[in-house]
Parts: structure tokens; sequence; C-alpha cells
């Protein structure tokens, strides 16, 4: 799904989603207002690490990725204000008819908001916002801990020796659940709204951008995970709204692999980005 919203003079903001498999609800969200961007990634978790919630993840991730925006509109408060109102109210929309002690659905986010001459930003885990400067220059920001926590954790867990594929799979995601949102750990979106205070914040003059673009995990891909382009070559497709073609190169990379150990074949895309007049 492509689509294009003008929001000024010179000022045009692109939305590219894609669902990881043909036919399959995506656990993907984006939201759009007037200077606003949000991208939710929903955990494409197993059910058990999320028993006590009857939602899907996509209900999630559409919940809050809505909440986010609503409460971003209001540019008094700060982006990590919004975030933490918008986890909680989530969490209120579901307490009373899910066992939220015994898991919930949880989400990466990336966010982005025009106030005055300005752009904010906001990254929550791995979901990535690209700023591009005027001379092509690309700057990512993620947070990239939960890959050194589950890693570590995992680590713990199994021990020395050599380990069966399925023996190394159950560690990883049993240290993905006991290390998310704890001090030490990585920090997501979930059902405490104090995570949003773990959020990684910044705030750029928009005279210095040509482009800011906000990602999930699936279609940063390209240059994270296959290497099928740069994060150069990403932040020059971007600008020019080209976010079809991005998801088309990481699907044929993915096509193209013989072998995925523990990462998911296809994951979900979504990507907006949004260009700034000269």
């Amino acid at each position: 799904m492509g689509r294009t919203h003008l929001l000024g003079p010179g000022r045009l903001m692109d939305l590219f989603a894609l669902p990881a498999e043909p036919g399959r609800e995506s656990e993907d969200a984006c939201a759009l207002g007037d200077g606003i961007a949000v991208v939710v990634d929903g955990a494409g978790l197993p059910k058990s690490m999320r028993q006590g919630c009857g939602h899907s993840v996509a209900w999630y991730a559409r919940m809050l990725a809505e909440a986010f925006r609503v409460r971003l509109e209001d540019r008094t408060a700060t982006m990590t204000h919004a975030l933490a109102g918008a986890i909680g109210e989530v969490t209120d929309a579901h307490r009373g008819t899910c066992d939220l002690d015994a898991g919930s659905p949880s989400a990466t986010v990336a966010a982005w908001r025009i106030i005055g001459d300005d752009v904010e930003h906001l990254v929550l885990c791995d979901a990535s916002i690209v700023l591009v400067g005027r001379d092509g220059e690309a700057t990512e920001i993620t947070d990239d801990r939960i890959n050194a926590a589950v890693d570590r954790r995992a680590a713990q867990l199994l021990g020395a020796g050599e380990h069966e594929r399925a023996e190394i799979a159950a560690a990883r995601f049993r240290a993905l659940d006991e290390t998310r949102n704890v001090a030490g750990g990585f920090w997501c979106a979930q059902t405490d709204p104090d995570a949003a205070r773990h959020a990684l914040t910044g705030r750029t003059p928009a005279a210095g951008l040509a482009a800011i673009v906000a990602s999930s995990d699936g279609g940063t891909r390209g240059f994270q995970l296959v290497g099928v382009h740069t994060l150069e070559r990403f932040a020059e497709l971007a600008s020019a709204g080209r976010l079809a073609e991005i998801a088309g190169e990481i699907r044929a990379a993915e096509d193209a692999k013989d072998e995925w150990i523990f990462a998911k074949p296809h994951d979900d895309i979504a990507i907006v980005a949004q260009s700034f007049p000269a």
C-alpha cells in the first residue's frame, strides 16, 4: 500500500506498508497527522509470550499508533510524555478484559513531529528514524539494546558447549521475555507507561533536512540484515518517495536467501517519509 499526502506548499509525506505474507494482517501500524508521523511495529511473538491478552498484535499496534498520534497533536506535550500517555491509554483499554500480568502484545515505535522550525523525533527500541541532510548524508537513530540484552541472557541460559537449533531458539525467546522493560535489558511499548522514559529523542532544524523517515525494522532490513542496499541508498530512495522500490529490493533479497536461522524469512514493512522543500 502506498500513499502520498500533501501537507502544505511543497511538503509531501509518503507512506508504504506491506504485510510479511500476502493475505496476512500486518502487525505494523501507521498514523499520520499535520506534521506528525507514527510507525508502530508490533512484536510478532508466540502467543505463549502474551497469553494473558485476547487481543491481536495488530490490534495493539493500531491502538497505540492512533493514541500516540492524537496526543502528539498537543505541541505543548513532549513526545516522551505523549507516548507514556498513549501506552497508559491502550493498557487501560484492555485491562478489564485481559490478565495483563500474564502477558500482553508489545511494540516498538518511531515517530516525528514538526514543531515550529524544527522536527522532533522519538525512537523506542529497534524501529528507526533516518535523518537525511541537505548534503545527502543519512543518520539512523535506533535503539539496538535489544540485541545485546538478548544475546547476553541467552548465552547465560545456554551455558558452554554445543546446542541444537531448537534449544538456542527457545533460549532466545526466554531471554527476550526476561530482558524486556527491565533495568539492564531493553525497552519497548507494552503495559508500563514508564517505558517511554527510555525512548531516544532529539530535535533537528527543518532547514537542514531534505527528508525524515520513520520505519519498522522490516523496512530497514535492506541495510541492516540482508545487505541489498546501504543506508545512503535507503535515504536516497525514501527522500524521493520511492518507498515501494525499497520494499521490492528487500523482498527480492529475502527470497534469494537460502537459509534463515533466527530471523523471519519475511517481515511486515511500514515506512513513512517526509520531504522538505529546498
